[in-house]
C-alpha cells in the first residue's frame, strides 16, 4: 500500500471558480483559463511572466492541438489562437450557451465541443462541416475521443455517460446516474472524464463515484474495477489517463490525488494537497519518460505532482523476486500477486501483436475475478432504443440558467434561474393590450404556455409537494388574477396548452385533463402512449405521444387532434413523419388551422387534407451550416414561416431581445435551379394555398396558379413533350383553364394535341356535380368553411384546383352559361341552322349568294379563335313594307358572323 504522499504548495493562477488546465503537445508548456477570463500560457510552473490573453468575461476550457489553441468562453464562441502568441484567428463554430469542453482527434482533423446548452459539435477544422450530437438534457460535463476516432464519450450533468458512433452520430451505450444531477455547469462538484486507452483505445475507463471501472471496447463489458479504503469520505472528480498507457490518475472532492498501475490494478502514489480543495482539472505531461501531473483546484491554483511513478518503480525493483513465488493467498495490499504479473504480461503480448478487443470474436471472462482467461463468451448483441422526452413547443431547454419558457405570437416568458434570483419575466409584443410583469418563481415552475387571455405555468412535483398547475388569468372580468390546482400524487405536469376558453394538462401517467379558463375541472382523456408534446388554437388540441417500440435510433410517434368546444371529439390521428435518425422539435397550427410539424433535421410538414406535405427545409435558407431557426408560427396566406435566427445554435438567446424572421416557402422538388423545377415549385405551393385559403385571400394566387400553369404547358409544348402537357391539363382538371390551352395548341398548329384537350373538356362538362367528402381541412371552423346544416356536412368556401366550378369572377347569370370553346362552337352550329329555317319568313332574295361553308358548319372546319355568336332569327327585324328605312338601320348595325353575305341584309319591297 501507498503511504500518503503531501504535495507543494501550488501557485496562484486563476481566479476563484472552474479552472482548466493543459499541456502543449510537446510537453513545454501549461495553459489555463479561468473565470476571469483570461487564458495563461506557461513556461513552467515557475514561470513569473506567462504570456496572457483575454478572451471574455469566462472561460471553461482550453485545447492545444497542433499550432492552434482552441478556447471555450461564455459567449458561446469555440474560438481558434495562434500557439504559442495566443493571436485570435477564427471562430469555429457556435452554440447557444457557453463552450465548457475541448478535446481533438489524435490526428488533430476532429474539434470536438461540448456545451452549456447540452450539445456537442464535432468540426472539421479544414472544411467547417459541422456534426451535431443531440441527446443530453444538461449542460456537458466533458467529452473525449477514443485513439481510432470511431467513437465519442461524453458526461452530462444529467448524470448520464454515452459513448457515441462518430460516423453514424447516435448513441451506441449509455450510463445513467454516474454523477450527481445538476443543471450548470460551474454548480456541478464532480466534473466526471471518462478516458480512453492512450495506445489503441481498447479500454474505457468511468469513473463511477468512488472507484473507477474499466470497460471493454465494442461490447462494453465491464472486466474490472479500482478502488483505494480511503476514498470512503470522498468522491472521484476528474481522471486522466498517461499517455504510456501504464498508469490512471483521479483526483477528489477534498484535494486527494490518486494514482493506480492499470495492468496490475495496484495504487502506486496517495498524495494530498497543501490546500484541500477540490480538484477541477488534472492532466498527464505528453513527454515520453515524463511522469508528471499538473492539476488546478476549485481555487484557480495550478500545483504539480513530479515523479508521479516513483513509488511504483520502487515496488517492482524491491519486491519483484518475492512476488513472482508468491501466491494471490499470500500476497499483501504491497506487493504484485503472481496471478496480476501473469495479467499484465498478457496484456502487453496483445499490444505487441496489435490486437485489440474489438476484434475478438469472444470475451475471455474468468468467473472468479473477471480476468482474461481460456474460457471464450460470445458477446451478447443488443439494441437500446431512445425515446424522445417530452417538451414544450416554443420553448428552450430547462437546464439553461436563462431561458424562454415560452416565446410565441402573443409575447414571451422568459426564466431566470441562478444563484443570485430565480424569476419569471413575462412581456407581449403588442404592450397596448397587456403590460409586462414580473413572478418570483417560488415554486420552481418550468413549463408555461401563453394566449391573449391567460398564462399558464406548471412545476414539478418535489419531495413533499405536488406537481402544481397555475393560471394566471389577464382579461378576468371578475377580479380574479389566479387560481391554482394540485395534481394527484407520484403524477407530474410534462405539457401545457391554452386558449381563450380552455387548458389542457399533459402528465406523465399519460392523461391528459382539461379545465375551463376560469378553473372548472372538465373531460380527462388517456393517451395511449407516452405523451411527446401538445399544443392549442382556437377550439384545436393536437398530442403527438410514443406509439410502440421504434426502431433504434428512430421515432415512432402519432399525432392525434380534438375539437374542443362543448364537448370533446377526435377528429383526426395518424403518424407523425420524420426524417431518419431525427426527432420532433416543434408541433403547432398554422395561421389558418393546418397542423405543422418540424423536426430535427429542419424539414417542416404541413397536413393537407389526409397527407403529410414537406414546405421547406428551413436551415437549407442560410448559407451557414452552423446557424438554425427557431420555428415560431406558419402563415399560409403570405407563405413564410416566422422565425428567430439562432446563430451557431439550436435555441434563441435571451439577450439580446431576439426580432422574428420570415422565410419563405420551398417546397423541395426536383431541379429547383431550373426554370422548368421552379415553376413546378411556384405551382405547387399555389395549389397548396388555395386548398387552404378562404376565396378573399387565395385571389393572388388563383391569378399565379393560372400563369404557371400556361407557362408550364406552353414550356411543354415547345419542347416536344405533348404527353407532358396533356398530363398537365389531367391535374388542372378547370374548365377555364383547358380552354386557354386549347387556344394555344391549336394557334401552335398542334391538332393532335388540341383533339385530346377536346376529349378532356367534353369529358369534364359530363361530369355531374357529386358532394364531396369530409376532409381534414375542412374540419375546421375558420374563415375558409362554412357548415351546411341542411346537408349535413362541411362544404369550403375556398376556391379548390380541382374543382370544376372554379372559374371568373362574372355575374350571375354569365356564370350558368359555359364559357368553353367548345359550347361557342355548339351554339354557333344551332344559330345557322335556326336561321336558315327562318328563312321562309323573309322575302326571297334572289341575289343571296350561297356559302358552302357555312352550310356545313363543323368543330373540325371552325377556328377556336372565332367565338362571336350570330344572333337569332327573333331579333332580327320582319319584312314589313310599311318599316323598311327602320329596318335596314337596325340591320346595318347588327354585326354580321363570318361567312354571311352583305345582301342577306336586304329585303325587297312587295
Amino acid at each position: 500500500m501507498s503511504e500518503t504522499k503531501e504535495l507543494d504548495f501550488p501557485r496562484y493562477a486563476h481566479v476563484e471558480g472552474h479552472t482548466d488546465v493543459c499541456y502543449s503537445e510537446d510537453g513545454k508548456y501549461l495553459i489555463t483559463c479561468g473565470q476571469d477570463g483570461d487564458i495563461r500560457i506557461w513556461d513552467g510552473i515557475d514561470d513569473g511572466d506567462p504570456t496572457e490573453k483575454c478572451v471574455g468575461s469566462e472561460a471553461f476550457a482550453v485545447h492545444q492541438s497542433g499550432d492552434r489553441l482552441y478556447v471555450g468562453d461564455d459567449h458561446h464562441t469555440l474560438q481558434v489562437y495562434t500557439f504559442p502568441k495566443a493571436e485570435l484567428i477564427d471562430t469555429l463554430t457556435r452554440f447557444t450557451a457557453s463552450v465548457c469542453c475541448l478535446d481533438s482527434s489524435k490526428d488533430g482533423k476532429l474539434i470536438a465541443a461540448g456545451g452549456c446548452d447540452s450539445s456537442i459539435q464535432v468540426v472539421n477544422k479544414d472544411t467547417k462541416s459541422v456534426m451535431n450530437f443531440d441527446g443530453h438534457k444538461s449542460p456537458i460535463l466533458s467529452i473525449k475521443f477514443d485513439p481510432l476516432s470511431e467513437f465519442l464519450v461524453s458526461s452530462s450533468c444529467d448524470g448520464t455517460v454515452k459513448i457515441w458512433s462518430v460516423e453514424k452520430k447516435s448513441v451506441v451505450k449509455e450510463w445513467t446516474n454516474v454523477v450527481p444531477v445538476s443543471n450548470a455547469f460551474q454548480h456541478s462538484k464532480i466534473k466526471c472524464t471518462p478516458a480512453w486507452d492512450p495506445i489503441d483505445g481498447t479500454l474505457l475507463a468511468i469513473p463511477f463515484g468512488k472507484e473507477i471501472k474499466f470497460f471493454q471496447r465494442g461490447v462494453w463489458r465491464e472486466l474490472y474495477t479500482v478502488h483505494d479504503y480511503r476514498l470512503s469520505e470522498q468522491d472521484i472528480t476528474v481522471m486522466s489517463w498517461s499517455k504510456c498507457g501504464r498508469y490512471i490518475a483521479a483526483g477528489t472532492s477534498i484535494g486527494y490525488i490518486l494514482i493506480w498501475n492499470v495492468s496490475s490494478q495496484v495504487i502506486v502514489l496517495h498524495a494530498k494537497c497543501k490546500e484541500r480543495y477540490s480538484i477541477r482539472s488534472l492532466v498527464w505531461c505528453p513527454k515520453n519518460g515524463v511522469y508528471t501531473l499538473a492539476y488546478c483546484d476549485e481555487h484557480g491554483q495550478l500545483g504539480l505532482v513530479e515523479n508521479a511513478s516513483l513509488d511504483d518503480f520502487t515496488i517492482d525493483s524491491a519486491n519483484d523476486e518475492q512476488n513472482i513465488l508468491m501466491t494471490d493467498e499470500d500476497s499483501g495490499d504491497n506487493v504484485i500477486s503472481l496471478e496480476q504479473i501473469k495479467h499484465e504480461a498478457e496484456l502487453e503480448l496483445s499490444k505487441q501483436r496489435g490486437s485489440s478487443f474489438n476484434n475478438v470474436d469472444g470475451l475471455e471472462i474468468d468467473d472468479d475475478n473477471s480476468n482474461l482467461s481460456s474460457k471464450c463468451i460470445p458477446p451478447t448483441v443488443g439494441f437500446t432504443v431512445d425515446l424522445q422526452s417530452p417538451f414544450q413547443p416554443c420553448s428552450t431547454p430547462a437546464h439553461l440558467q436563462r431561458r424562454f419558457m415560452v416565446f410565441n405570437d402573443v409575447g414571451y416568458a422568459r426564466q431566470t434561474n441562478t444563484v443570485d434570483e430565480n424569476v419569471i419575466d413575462v412581456d407581449f409584443h403588442d404592450n397596448t393590450i397587456h403590460h409586462a410583469f414580473r413572478i418570483k418563481n417560488v415554486l420552481g415552475h418550468s413549463i408555461a404556455a401563453m394566449c391573449q387571455e391567460a398564462l399558464v405555468l406548471g412545476c414539478e412535483s418535489q419531495d413533499t409537494t405536488p406537481s402544481k398547475l397555475v393560471c394566471v388569468l389577464l382579461n378576468s372580468w371578475d377580479g380574479k388574477r389566479e387560481w391554482t390546482v394540485d395534481l394527484p400524487d407520484e403524477d407530474d405536469i410534462c405539457g401545457l396548452a391554452v386558449t381563450a376558453d380552455w387548458i389542457a394538462v399533459a402528465s406523465i401517467s399519460r392523461l391528459l385533463r382539461l379545465f375551463t379558463l376560469g378553473g372548472a375541472q372538465r373531460e380527462i382523456i388517456s393517451i395511449p402512449g407516452p405523451i411527446v408534446a401538445i399544443n392549442g388554437s382556437r377550439d384545436r388540441l393536437v398530442v403527438v405521444h410514443h406509439c410502440g417500440a421504434p426502431i433504434p435510433g428512430e421515432q415512432n410517434l402519432r399525432y392525434c387532434v380534438y375539437k374542443i368546444d362543448s364537448r370533446v371529439e377526435a377528429i383526426c390521428s395518424g403518424f407523425v413523419p420524420l426524417f431518419p435518425k431525427s426527432t420532433l422539435r416543434w408541433v403547432g397550427f398554422s395561421d389558418y388551422g393546418s397542423l405543422c410539424i418540424l423536426d430535427s433535421a429542419a424539414n417542416l410538414r404541413i397536413l393537407i387534407k389526409s397527407y403529410w406535405s414537406p414546405l421547406c427545409c428551413v436551415d437549407n435558407t442560410w448559407n451557414d451550416t452552423t446557424n438554425h431557426y427557431f420555428v415560431i408560427g406558419v402563415n399560409e396566406a403570405r407563405q413564410d414561416i416566422r422565425c428567430i435566427l439562432c446563430k451557431g445554435s439550436y435555441y434563441p438567446s435571451t439577450t439580446p431581445h431576439p426580432f422574428l424572421n420570415e422565410i419563405p416557402w420551398q417546397i423541395p422538388l426536383c431541379d429547383l435551379n431550373q426554370e422548368k423545377g421552379e415553376l413546378e415549385e411556384k405551382f405547387w405551393r399555389s395549389n397548396i394555398a388555395l386548398s387552404i385559403l378562404p376565396e378573399e385571400d387565395g385571389l393572388q394566387y388563383d391569378k399565379e396558379l393560372k400563369t404557371t400553369f400556361l407557362k408550364l404547358f406552353a414550356m411543354a409544348c415547345k419542347s416536344g413533350h405533348d404527353m407532358r402537357a396533356l398530363e398537365l391539363c389531367k391535374l388542372i382538371k378547370s374548365e377555364q383553364y383547358l380552354n386557354l390551352a386549347l387556344k394555344y395548341a391549336m394557334r401552335v398548329g398542334n391538332s393532335s394535341l388540341a383533339t385530346k384537350i377536346t376529349a378532356i373538356i367534353e369529358n369534364e362538362i359530363n361530369v355531374e356535380d357529386e358532394p364531396k367528402p369530409v376532409t381534414y381541412s375542412e374540419l375546421f371552423d375558420g374563415p375558409s368553411t362554412s357548415y351546411n346544416k341542411n346537408t349535413n356536412y362541411i362544404s369550403q368556401q375556398s376556391q379548390d384546383l380541382f374543382s370544376e366550378k372554379y372559374g371568373s369572377n362574372d355575374s350571375e347569370d354569365n356564370n350558368k352559361e359555359s364559357s368553353s370553346i367548345l359550347s361557342v362552337l355548339k351554339k354557333k352550329q344551332e344559330s345557322e341552322l335556326m336561321n336558315e329555317s327562318n328563312d321562309i319568313d323573309r322575302a326571297f332574295n334572289p341575289f343571296k349568294k350561297k356559302n358552302g361553308g357555312q352550310a356545313n358548319i363543323s368543330f373540325s372546319t371552325l377556328s377556336p379563335l372565332d367565338q362571336t355568336i350570330e344572333p337569332s332569327s327573333d331579333n332580327k327585324r320582319k319584312s314589313d313594307l310599311n318599316n323598311s328605312s327602320e329596318d335596314i338601320d337596325l340591320t346595318n348595325k347588327s354585326k354580321k358572323p363570318k361567312g354571311v353575305s352583305k345582301l342577306s341584309s336586304f329585303v325587297f319591297k312587295k
